[in-house]
């Protein structure tokens, strides 16, 4: 008999649901990292057959959720895993962490119009009086650093939103949309990896040396560029899904 745990008439495929549990489990930190997760164990607790078990176990490894070691069996990556898709949307991160379980916070500071570095005001074609709105902002999930990214957005003098409208899910590129109409249309992205210096590494919870990702995007609305944002991650709670159209 399937376990309490699942929905057999729910029309989700068992291995889905058996994956949604035991990704759930991994991420919260209720999953022993020293403890084998084998078939057996598994099969005791889900009272299904072997394929779904082995399907869930699969995909959980594909996705990055867990790992084999020879002859040991199959045991749990400890840390969150975000799997990013390229075409979410600007400002929707927040969102998509939320529909994810991962419970993100986060906390902006130095916000303030200021003229950007010299070699981003070049690629971005800013004038020379011309200011842009710049913060910063740390994206924790679950209560451990996920992200931080500095931005900086061409938007009317006007715009001003406070420090409290961009926390905790607030996107100054949303609120630039509903205030004037300017929406992105489209984003291009580079990534590279980079090791953490030491004010970095504070920041984002992990040794000075270790490796981050990067990713520099610059965002366009009907007539050019209206922003930049440059996201360092950390590299093992982090995959970012490249898309085409």
């Amino acid at each position: 008999m399937a376990s309490p745990e699942l929905d057999p008439s729910s029309g989700v495929p068992l291995y889905r649901q058996i994956m949604g549990i035991l990704r759930a489990e991994i991420v919260e930190g209720r999953i022993a990292a020293d403890e084998p997760m084998t078939e057996e164990k598994l099969l005791a607790r889900f009272g299904v057959s072997r394929a779904p078990i082995r399907q869930a176990l699969n995909e959980l490894v594909s996705e990055g959720f867990v790992y084999r070691k020879q002859g040991r069996g199959t045991f749990p990556v400890t840390g969150v895993r975000v799997d990013r898709p390229a075409d979410l949307k600007p400002g929707d991160l927040y969102r998509f962490l939320e529909e994810q379980g991962l419970h993100p916070t986060s906390r902006v500071s130095g916000l303030e119009r200021v003229r950007p570095p010299e070699p981003l005001a070049s690629r971005l074609g800013v004038a020379d009086d011309e200011l842009l709105l710049h913060f910063e902002r740390i994206i924790e999930v679950n209560g451990e650093p996920f992200a931080e990214n500095d931005i900086y957005i061409r938007a009317p003098r006007d715009f001003a939103p406070s420090e409290a409208e961009l926390s905790d899910g607030g996107s100054a590129f949303a609120l630039l949309e509903r205030a004037y109409g300017i929406a992105i249309e489209r984003a291009e992205h580079e990534a590279w990896a980079t090791a953490a210096t030491p004010d970095r590494a504070g920041e984002l919870g992990v040794a000075p040396g270790d490796p981050l990702l990067v990713i520099d995007t610059v965002f366009y609305a009907t007539g050019g560029v209206t922003g930049w944002r440059s996201a360092v991650h950390r590299a093992d709670e982090f995959k970012f899904r490249f898309v085409s159209s």
